[in-house]
């Protein structure tokens, strides 16, 4: 089986390590073509990528062939690409917006499409990803795909209607989280904390807190309410943040990238 990657950006980079470095997928049979050649040759040199000389050099010579270019280059790289993507092969698909059908519309009758949207947690081997199947594609196509993906996180097989709301919340939210570490870590530094312990401090207490809500099983708010004490200082922190908004801030923000996620559809 041959894997080939049109584009080779962050998310192509991070996928591109976590298949080489689990073990399952050989080097060999991972090819890939960037328009700026400088990141073939890294990856190259780094993992063992295939250097591919165009997007249709990769298209015919892969198996599965993973679109990795922004949604707004579909357009001018998908004719390059049609005449050699035969029903034999898979499309994956990693851009934002673009439904299964845009793809199977372009592409020949029958080619089968997986659309998946990772995060950027992959460069660090702990992404959350989605995963849905196009009209033609099988489960076993959804399961070649989930073993690729999963070299690089969490997995989970959506329906497309799903996957707006994905978008947003396991995708862009990681954003989110940057700016409330760092206006954490800036809080510690106004009280008299180094910043670079400040900021170490609050990355941990995210990720302890994030693993503790996977973990237990627990509500949130649950365990929210085991950290604020009656009449205590946790419980002024939380009263302040919601009277200034931070839940209704926060939900604006995911109605926002959804709309926009859809508007990119069109």
């Amino acid at each position: 089986m041959i894997y080939g990657f049109v584009g080779l950006g962050n998310m192509a980079n991070a996928i591109i390590r976590g298949m080489v470095l689990s073990g399952k997928f050989d080097k060999d049979t991972i090819l890939g073509f960037n328009r700026s050649p400088g990141k073939m040759e890294t990856l190259a040199r780094e993992v063992g990528l295939v250097p591919a000389e165009s997007a249709k050099d990769v298209a015919e010579r892969a198996d599965v062939v993973v679109l990795a270019v922004k949604p707004q280059m579909m357009n001018d790289v998908l004719p390059l690409i049609t005449p050699v993507i035969t029903p034999e092969k898979l499309v994956v698909s990693i851009a934002a917006g673009k439904p299964a059908a845009f793809y199977e519309q372009a592409l020949q009758p029958g080619v089968p499409v997986v659309r998946v949207m990772p995060n950027i947690n992959a460069k660090v081997l702990a992404a959350t990803t989605a995963v849905c199947a196009g009209a033609t594609a099988t489960q076993e196509h959804v399961a070649l795909v989930k073993e690729m993906f999963e070299t690089v996180g969490g997995v989970y097989v959506l329906t497309e209607d799903q996957f707006p709301a994905f978008s947003a919340l396991g995708g862009a939210s990681g954003a989110f989280i940057h700016l409330y570490i760092d206006a954490l870590a800036s809080a510690g530094v106004k009280a008299g904390l180094p910043r670079q312990l400040s900021q170490d401090i609050a990355s941990q207490t995210v990720l302890g807190s994030a693993k503790l809500t996977l973990e237990s099983g627990e509500h949130p708010i649950a365990l929210c309410d085991q950290i604020c004490s009656p009449g205590g200082t946790t419980i002024e922190g939380v009263h302040t943040l919601k009277r200034l908004g931070f839940e209704s801030a926060v939900q604006q923000a995911i109605d926002a990238i959804i709309a926009k996620d859809k508007s990119l559809a069109n």
